[in-house]
């Protein structure tokens, strides 16, 4: 229905323009067959109220009525907020692939603002400020690729980079989802070389190929969102533990504004204090989220974890030595 709206709009902007076009016109332009375009005609005419018809002089259809034009449509504040936030987000994608992309789109958008919105953009938008996070940047084709993958469930050979391993495999992958997590891009898809399941950023594809003649089926009892919902943040490959770490004042009062994972339970301490426990798929990356609050975090459970950060902090002790 949007598609179909915005060729209308589009249609009444031509014809007003006094070009006097034509159905074959309209055909080359929105790549659509006559029937889609006479039928799109009637409803300017009949449900939009436009007095446009076929001028036999100009072999073309004009707008008999310049006056009259497409219904407007009135915003309320909160939708024009969050129209401003659309625009405002752009700084998230300032310099990326996508900024071109959500730039036109919302540019189109304002365009088709009425004249009875009585709210200042410009007053709204000085409100609001979003802080560019730092996207690796990766060849756009990729991501329209990746999701043209996913939709028709096409396997992809794909070139990737592990900086774990430090090495470039080849793999064929069945890509399931795309995600996004902190700013970056991942496909979420099944793994034939190791066969599970895996996460593969795009920025680390190197080389990829859609296998165009092949489909696949989502393995029998594999529930992605589920998947996708048992991580901390992003990683798997421990199995589940249990975590419980406790927070000093100092920290806590940071940590019980936010719910960081579904299993979470949070247990409050009379002098301030507080103990979050939750399950999580990955030791190594629970570990670096807790590096981050220093001394005011301790881990209780498991005994694996408190190792972990054990020589962690030594380490960095011995960094830090005279």
């Amino acid at each position: 229905m949007a598609q179909r709206l915005e060729r209308i709009t589009q249609m009444v902007d031509a014809i007003n323009k006094g070009r006097a076009p034509t159905v074959e016109d309209f055909c080359r332009i929105f790549e659509v067959r006559q029937r889609t375009v006479f039928e799109d005609l009637r409803m300017i005419r009949e449900q939009l109220g436009l007095d446009i018809e076929y001028d036999r002089f100009r072999q073309g259809y004009v707008n008999r009525d310049p006056k009259k034009k497409l219904p407007v449509f009135d915003l309320n504040e909160g939708e024009l907020f969050v129209l401003v936030l659309g625009r405002d987000m752009l700084a998230q994608y300032s310099g990326t692939v996508f900024e071109p992309y959500l730039r036109g789109a919302l540019s189109k958008i304002e365009a088709r603002l009425p004249d009875t919105v009585q709210v200042n953009l410009g007053d709204l938008q000085s409100m609001v400020k979003f802080q560019a996070a730092a996207i690796p940047s990766f060849d756009r084709q990729t991501f329209f690729d990746a999701n043209k993958a996913c939709e028709m469930s096409m396997p992809m050979e794909i070139s990737y980079f592990s900086p774990h391993n430090n090495e470039v495999t080849e793999r064929c992958i069945e890509p399931y989802k795309l995600l996004n997590h902190d700013g970056s891009w991942y496909i979420v898809g099944w793994c034939r070389l190791r066969n599970a399941l895996r996460y593969f950023a795009l920025h680390r594809i190197q080389n990829y190929k859609l296998l165009e003649q092949e489909r696949f089926r989502v393995k029998e009892g594999l529930d992605i969102d589920k998947y996708l919902e048992s991580a901390f943040k992003l990683e798997h490959g421990d199995g589940e533990q249990h975590i419980k770490i406790h927070f000093k004042p100092a920290a806590a009062r940071y940590i019980r504004e936010r719910k960081w994972h579904p299993s979470q339970k949070l247990s409050e301490n009379e002098d301030g204090s507080c103990i979050l426990e939750f399950v999580s798929q990955s030791l190594d990356e629970v570990k670096r989220w807790i590096l981050y609050y220093g001394a005011n975090a301790e881990v209780l459970e498991p005994a694996s974890l408190r190792e972990m950060l054990r020589k962690e902090f030594a380490e960095a002790v011995e960094l830090y030595k005279d």
